[in-house]
Order: structure tokens, then sequence, then C-alpha cells
């Protein structure tokens, strides 16, 4: 496909347009919607296939990074375009009452108690990607780690911490 070949493209499509489908149902929730995004994300994926990097991720995940992608790209707009319809929205006090400002302080210090259980690799990565937003290539590069690892200890880490953060 990646050498513009219709018929793989064809193939590729018949295989997993429904699981595609699937993703961007559940980011859009709704049919229409979850359509565009599903067309949109084969037009790009027919444009980058060329781009397509085996070494970072497999092709149905590299495929449904796209879709999702693109219906959080799509809910963001709708988002934006309903707050600037309703010029009331300037006017509403969004700001958190003392309940909900007390449960998040207790929340985040269970939160950093949590963090300081992990080791310093865990601890880094899981910041890393929260606070800065990289991915996982992009930590594994800035820290000059193997990409296996930072995403095992991105894992093990989040693991850790909804054990130590449950009820």
């Amino acid at each position: 496909m990646s050498l513009g070949n219709r018929r793989s493209f064809e193939a590729l499509y018949r295989s997993v347009s429904g699981l595609l489908y699937a993703v961007a149902f559940k980011c859009m929730g709704r049919k229409d919607m979850a359509q565009e995004v599903v067309q949109e994300s084969f037009v790009r994926i027919w444009h980058h296939a060329s781009r397509y990097d085996s070494t970072v991720a497999e092709p149905l995940t590299w495929m449904i990074s796209i879709t999702r992608h693109l219906a959080i790209d799509q809910l963001r707009k709708r988002r934006e375009v309903a707050l600037d319809d309703n010029p009331l929205h300037e006017l509403e006090d969004h700001t958190p009452g003392a309940v909900e400002q007390l449960t998040a302080q207790r929340e985040a210090s269970a939160l950093n108690r949590c963090l300081q259980t992990l080791d310093n690799a865990q601890r880094t990565a899981i910041t890393t990607a929260y606070f800065q937003g990289l991915s996982c290539s992009e930590i594994a590069a800035r820290l000059h780690q193997p990409l296996g690892s930072v995403k095992s200890w991105i894992r093990r880490g989040m693991e850790r911490l909804r054990r130590c953060l449950e009820p």
C-alpha cells in the first residue's frame, strides 16, 4: 500500500474499517461523525503509509492511533464551536467550590504520596508523559533508553499507582 497499490488499500479497508469505526464511534458517540472520522483516517493512512515505521508501532496500533487522534480533534473543534456560539459561556462561573477544591487537594496529595513509591525510572517516565505530553518514543529518546523499557516503566508504574490509589 505504501507504494500506492489501490488493491492493497482496498483489502486493508475491508479488513480494518469496522474496527476503526468502532474506535471512532466510541469517541464520537454519533454514527455520522464516526463515519467522517473513519473516512478522514483512511485518507491519512493512504497519504502517510510510506512514513509508517514498524519499529514504532504495529500497523493496527498506528491506524487506531490516527483514528483516535482525529476523533479527539473533531470533538475539540465541536466544543470550540459550541462555546463560540454561546456568548453567555463567558459569564458562567467555572471555579470549583470548596468541596471540589478540598477533594482535589486530597487526591493530589494521595497521588504525590503514591508517586514517591515508584522507582525513579517509572516516576520520571510517567511524569514526563503526563506533564510534558511526550509519547513513549519521545521519552525514550530524551532519556536515552530503549523504547520497550520506557513502555514497561510506564505500564508497571501506572499499575502500581492504580493499586496504591484504590480505596
